[in-house]
């Protein structure tokens, strides 16, 4: 009994072993106008691993965006990651496979603060998962080391490609606030913009343009008196954060 027993943990670890060799590696939420798929479309995408040297079988795999539906999508039978190797799944919602592109059943979404990507094994039980929240267009989140870093923001994403010379970062700044809603308004107005991002500095624009370095930094409440489009970002002071989304109001 005893033999047994040892037998079967011994392939539970073995299992897991195999299992853990294949993660999420990277992927975009917001793929504008970077990397088109077969339909020349610009389909957003997740990139998996393989952490080991010798090629896997995925076919039974599981891909999904819900983390209570671990089984959303299924990798096709006979779908192989070679050894030490990236695998590309566009998440286009088309649910097909052809011509080595594989297009899963969802699509990845950022209206939420917080979306996950789950990778499962074949008995539905996930190897895998990624919390996320926003990525700018243009933008990936990225293991800053394959299969075993930390995961970052990239500016310069590479899918099907090992993330090594291209730029990471920690995160963005804050989004800023203002204290008066867009609307029309009789008489001057007074409007307040607020940071929300420690150790950085808030800059504005009046004319719609989208805030720079350049632009001016805010210091005091803005006095309105004629139609503005007021336009906010913060800039830290901290190389590894990168400028986040603006905060806008239109004002007449």
């Amino acid at each position: 009994m005893k033999k047994v027993i040892t037998f079967f943990l011994a392939g539970m670890i073995i299992s897991f072993a195999l299992q853990a060799q294949v993660v999420i590696n990277e992927f975009s939420a917001s793929n504008l106008n970077q990397y088109q798929d077969n339909f020349k479309k610009y389909e957003d995408w997740i990139e998996i691993y393989n952490t080991d040297s010798a090629p896997i079988d995925l076919g039974g795999w599981y891909l999904s965006d819900k983390d209570d539906n671990a089984t959303k999508w299924q990798i096709p039978v006979g779908t192989i990651i070679s050894g030490n190797g990236h695998l590309v799944f566009w998440c286009s919602g088309r649910d097909q496979v052809g011509n080595g592109h594989f297009h899963t059943n969802f699509k990845l979404t950022q209206t939420k603060n917080n979306e996950t990507i789950v990778l499962a094994n074949s008995a539905g039980i996930p190897v895998d998962k990624v919390d996320y929240a926003l990525t700018l267009l243009g933008h990936s989140q990225a293991r800053n080391v394959d299969g075993t870093g930390d995961w970052k923001v990239c500016t310069a994403p590479t899918p099907n490609e090992a993330n090594i010379d291209t730029p990471f970062f920690d995160g963005y700044t804050a989004t800023p606030s203002m204290s008066l809603e867009a609307g029309f308004y009789e008489g001057t107005q007074m409007v307040t913009i607020t940071s929300n991002e420690p150790n950085s500095t808030l800059r504005y624009t009046l004319d719609g343009t989208e805030p720079d370095e350049s632009s001016s930094m805010y210091s005091e409440p803005l006095t309105i008196s004629i139609t503005r489009v007021v336009k906010a970002k913060s800039f830290s002071n901290d190389a590894s954060i990168l400028p986040g989304k603006i905060d806008f109001n239109t004002y007449l």
